[in-house]
């Protein structure tokens, strides 16, 4: 039935005029046009990845269905990452990567030509949830190839999203989307192309630790102090304590618990739920999973003869070695502060590079250049930060060419941009050549 299903999917693919294939149709955000999309792609290739991934592993499956796990292997290797790399969507910068939107669309109904359309959202950096879907694809791509290719933008992916966390006490908050260059940036009015925050109706988050979860058992970015921060943030902070009538809220709500309020969004859920992608590492995860299965459904089964075989930890399924340390991140608490950046962040001298922040609270927000060891080396900027807990308010974007301002030093190598407000600071390393 995988089998019969996946072909299907490959059947309905369109060739675009570039050559490569995808499932065409309107865009979500402008319906007038049609185009191929990343997420479109990766959320149905990921599910063939895994089938591929599991057949090509035993050799009784494999004996039945290698071809068409190699043809998904295939098609996945072309028809997504070639693909989105061919149309010069794909950016790296030091250690991090993202994916942005294209801004090619076609006459609906008219798949043989395209051409560039100031349709809203071209160009944009992809949300998190959008990049983590090609992370995933990666990260299958390597353990079935064991092609580090594969592997490396994996972890360029999920670094960039790790090192937008924002650490509050012993948990880990993030927001919907943010920046990841330069082109996220409106020359008109000097400020986001997106608002920035935790997303205050759907449950975005939840599928995006399932994500965070494969990467950790995949040896990459994530270690177990950071999924005991994220189950801390769930269980915490978002669960209401009761067993009974469990109930969530958002990751963001950090005061004393109360009900959510309902959705301004008409058919639209609430961005609290029960982060199911932390099953294999804790008990209290699974009793509230098991709480609300049916005794006679699928899911219930598959929990009981496959989950709960396997007793909760944090061991990691996709690793038979040790894989070491992973890249440090240089986490500060700053409640007032829920984002910052440096965009790039290889800064070359005399070229202006975006610092860009989001404050909660209005107040004074001083910039600084750190170095790794914690010294001061220069304050950038000083001035007085809006502030609102708004979706789109709170922006603060300044720049800097990585030079001195008093003219006395010149700065190269590693460092930090330290943003401090009130009684707490955030960094984000940057190198400056």
């Amino acid at each position: 039935w995988g089998v019969t299903y996946f072909d299907w999917l490959l059947s309905v693919m369109e060739t675009a005029p570039d050559g490569y294939r995808g499932w065409i149709g309107p865009y979500i955000y402008d319906p007038s046009v049609w185009c191929d999309v990343h997420v479109g792609d990766s959320i149905l290739m990921n599910p063939m990845l895994r089938f591929a991934e599991l057949v090509l592993g035993d050799d009784d499956l494999k004996a039945r269905y290698e071809e068409p796990a190699k043809r998904y292997v295939e098609v996945a290797r072309r028809d997504l990452i070639e693909k989105w790399d061919a149309r010069y969507t794909w950016m790296e910068d030091g250690p991090y990567g993202a994916y942005a939107a294209w801004d090619r669309y076609m006459e609906p109904g008219d798949i043989s030509q395209w051409e560039p359309i100031p349709i809203l959202k071209s160009n944009l950096s992809l949300p998190f949830n959008k990049q983590n879907d090609m992370g995933i694809a990666c990260l299958r791509l390597f353990r079935i190839t064991g092609e580090t290719a594969y592997r490396d933008r994996a972890e360029r992916i999920f670094l960039l999203m790790k090192g937008r966390f924002r650490l509050v006490e012993d948990r880990y908050i993030w927001n919907y989307w943010e920046p990841a260059g330069s082109w996220d940036i409106d020359p008109e009015n000097d400020t986001l192309r997106h608002w920035v925050n935790v997303h205050p109706y759907r449950n975005y988050q939840a599928g995006e630790v399932h994500d965070i979860a494969e990467a950790y058992h995949s040896g990459i970015v994530f270690d177990e102090t950071d999924m005991r921060r994220i189950l801390n943030t769930n269980l915490k902070v978002m669960w209401n304590g009761d067993r009974e009538d469990p109930q969530w809220r958002n990751s963001n709500d950090t005061g004393p618990w109360a009900p959510p309020p309902p959705s301004d969004k008409e058919g639209e859920g609430r961005a609290g739920a029960l982060w199911t992608g932390l099953i294999d590492l804790d008990e209290t995860v699974r009793d509230l999973y098991e709480c609300r299965l049916k005794p006679e459904g699928l899911s219930h089964a598959f929990y009981h003869n496959v989950t709960a075989k396997t007793p909760p930890g944090y061991q990691r399924k996709y690793c038979k070695e040790d894989p070491g340390p992973v890249p440090a991140v240089p986490f500060s608490e700053c409640r007032d502060l829920i984002m910052g950046a440096a965009l790039p962040c290889v800064i070359q001298r005399g070229v202006p590079a975006v610092l860009a922040s989001k404050a909660l609270q209005p107040g004074d927000l001083e910039v600084a250049l750190y170095t790794t060891e914690g010294r001061a080396a220069r304050i950038l900027h000083k001035r007085k930060a809006e502030g609102a807990n708004d979706l789109p308010g709170g922006i603060t974007v300044l720049r800097w060419d990585g030079t001195d301002p008093d003219g006395k030093e010149t700065f190269e190598g590693d460092y930090r941009i330290r943003w401090t407000m009130a009684e707490g600071y955030r960094e984000f390393g940057i190198t400056v050549k």
